[in-house]
């Protein structure tokens, strides 16, 4: 009789073992149909911005205000300087919340702040954006690009501690290789 339990017990465990294989290829099967359907997303944005630093040149603080648009592709900024040396800087967060590689093409400004024309009209103000072009972000990776607008001492006595507001726009380009 002891031959006829050891060979039921091992007809049991071989059952239960074909058993747990076939759950186990049911989950993966699920789990690869899951991933074969899965595609890809290509979503880069600005997520925050928040002011660094506010630095007074005279009696009244500067004040500056960045707003990110609804697509958070586009943010929306204003500045009002009222003496030289006044500077108010932000940090700006940009994340890529896709599945896919993403590089920065570029930030681009309206007005074009790196413009002769522009940099002469808004004399004495300018206004400072890091360079991003080229950074590459790995999905769920951020990067941060620094904006200041600054007062700067101008010679010319008609400008002096003059009252400067600044309006404008900054927009992003993000590029992906989609690797077929």
């Amino acid at each position: 009789m002891k031959k006829g339990n050891i060979k039921n017990t091992i007809i049991i465990i071989l059952c239960i073992t074909i058993i747990a294989m076939g759950i186990g290829f049911m989950v993966l099967s699920m789990k690869l149909e899951d991933y074969r359907k899965e595609q890809d997303i290509f979503d880069v944005h600005f997520q925050s911005a928040k002011l660094l630093s506010s630095i007074k040149g005279g009696e009244k603080n500067p004040s500056g205000k960045i707003k990110i648009d609804s697509s958070g592709k586009i943010l929306k900024m204003d500045f009002e300087l009222y003496h030289e040396h006044d500077e108010v800087d932000y940090e700006v967060t940009i994340k890529n919340e896709g599945t896919l590689q993403a590089t920065i093409v570029s930030l681009f400004s309206s007005p074009d702040f790196k413009s002769k024309k522009v940099i002469k009209d808004i004399s004495p103000v300018v206004i400072s954006i890091s360079d991003m072009s080229g950074k590459v972000l790995e999905p769920g990776e951020e990067a941060t690009v620094k904006i200041s607008a600054i007062y700067n001492p101008v010679e010319n006595a008609e400008f002096k501690n003059k009252s400067q507001s600044l309006s404008g726009r900054i927009g992003i380009i993000t590029e992906s290789k989609i690797e077929s």
